[in-house]
């Protein structure tokens, strides 16, 4: 049994969400606590050997040796897409799992989390990097990276293939439901703008410049709002890899939902 591709997409992430919340949320949880661990550990590693007031990112790259920066780069795209990465995964499935009227446990979730690890840290890498270059340069190119590999996990939990080749996969799906995706990610990539700015004019002005307890902080509160973001985006990647895979082969898709 699939979902009715005729509901509005908004509204269908919505019932889908509802129905399930309890293990959005805690599978969500799990690799938001993930997260924000490895980004603190990386922040730390990147703030050793400096004074405890240095903060500025220029000078503290500056001060940085080659292999250090290499390690922070690399550092902190892993520790940004890997949880990620994780959580979209864990998403994917439970949506995967309501589209085919089936039960998917909290521990079965976990598990398949944790199977899907050594794909998520190359993922991590594969789209972290370029999705960097693009919003290093502009906001808009960045997103647009983003939003050509919104398609992989989808493809990882409804297709037999590999790693390379659910890429492949992801990026014969997209031409025909790019405009979707590039949406959804624009919104949730707004949104989260919206919290780091607030963040950064309210409560960064009352937590002390250093210390691990505030740097954690930091990072945990925009993780509140991304994740149940991260949660809504891949339920929607979800309901348009179902739509881009009707729109390319209807007859074989419409057989093969019927025997599911």
């Amino acid at each position: 049994m699939t979902a009715n591709p005729d509901p509005p997409l908004l509204s269908e992430i919505a019932r889908l969400f509802a129905q399930r919340a309890g293990q959005y949320y805690l599978s969500a949880g799990i690799a938001g606590v993930l997260g924000v661990t490895m980004v603190v550990a990386v922040s730390l590693y990147i703030l050793s050997g400096n004074p405890p007031d240095q903060q500025d990112p220029v000078l503290l790259w500056k001060s940085m040796g080659e292999g250090q920066k290499f390690a922070a780069i690399f550092g902190l795209i892993l520790a940004l897409w890997t949880p990620v990465l994780l959580g979209a995964r864990a998403a994917c499935r439970i949506t995967t799992a309501q589209l085919a009227n089936q039960e998917f446990a909290l521990p079965a979730i976990a598990l398949d989390m944790l199977r899907f690890l050594p794909s998520a840290l190359v993922y991590a890498l594969v789209i972290g990097l370029p999705v960097l270059m693009g919003s290093s340069c502009l906001f808009i190119p960045g997103l647009l990276v983003a939003s050509s590999f919104a398609l992989v996990v989808p493809v990882s939990v409804n297709e037999p293939v590999g790693i390379f080749s659910a890429l492949r996969r992801n990026f014969s799906l997209i031409s025909k439901v790019f405009g979707g995706l590039f949406l959804i990610t624009f919104l949730c990539a707004v949104v989260i703008a919206a919290v780091i700015a607030l963040r950064i004019m309210s409560i960064d002005r009352l937590l002390p410049a250093a210390g691990t307890a505030p740097l954690a902080l930091r990072y945990a509160i925009p993780y509140v709002p991304a994740l149940l973001l991260m949660v809504l985006a891949n339920i929607g990647f979800t309901l348009i890899y179902h739509a881009a895979r009707r729109l390319e082969n209807p007859m074989a898709y419409s057989a093969t939902a019927s025997q599911s």
